[in-house]
């Protein structure tokens, strides 16, 4: 006997994922203790024992949300010598098809409640795996100018959205900041 497909199932994990991104949103502008499961819940359009189906509690929920770990692994997959290019075309990437920023998560996150965790996580998953592939002097301080220059892009093609900015193709955005950050990346500049 056949059954239904599960329609959560079937939505090939747009559901996870805009819980997610409602979860980034509660936990980067509330402290921990103040979200509820049912408030995200609810802004998502499901209930809270679907958060729990995903996420098991809200610990890790909680951890998932914070947690840079799989958008750096995406932004740092690619040999030195191209990922000034790769980093800039994997954030508009990310913009466009995912929705979502690393860069600007973690600054709007630093003046929030649960701010350190964000913070920590971005270090650890991305700056810091950044610099140390880095060669020659000041790597930290070229990874931290990269992450500027990065934040800054976001800033620009989704807060402020100036418009020569985001009127242009992503190939073009790749094509012009790429080789600003390969001059860091190199220790060229």
């Amino acid at each position: 006997m056949g059954t239904d497909p599960d329609p959560d199932l079937t939505a090939g994990g747009q559901t996870r994922d805009a819980i997610l991104r409602a979860a980034r949103r509660w936990f980067t502008q509330r402290a921990f203790a103040e979200v509820g499961l049912r408030d995200i819940a609810l802004e998502c359009g499901v209930s809270a024992a679907l958060v729990i189906k995903y996420f098991g509690t809200k610990e890790r929920l909680f951890a998932e949300a914070v947690s840079f770990e799989a958008e750096a692994r995406a932004l740092l997959d690619c040999p030195l010598e191209r990922l000034g290019e790769h980093l800039v075309a994997t954030l508009l990437e990310l913009h466009d098809h995912a929705r979502s920023d690393p860069f600007l998560r973690a600054v709007m996150a630093a003046f929030r409640p649960n701010g350190t965790e964000f913070s920590a996580s971005f270090q650890r998953y991305f700056a810091e795996p950044l610099a140390a592939r880095l060669p020659g002097p000041d790597a930290r301080l070229r990874a931290d100018l990269i992450c500027a220059q990065l934040a800054g892009l976001g800033a620009v093609r989704l807060a402020i959205k100036l418009p020569a900015v985001a009127a242009l193709p992503p190939e073009r955005l790749v094509e012009l900041q790429g080789p600003a950050l390969q001059n860091l990346i190199d220790a060229r500049g």
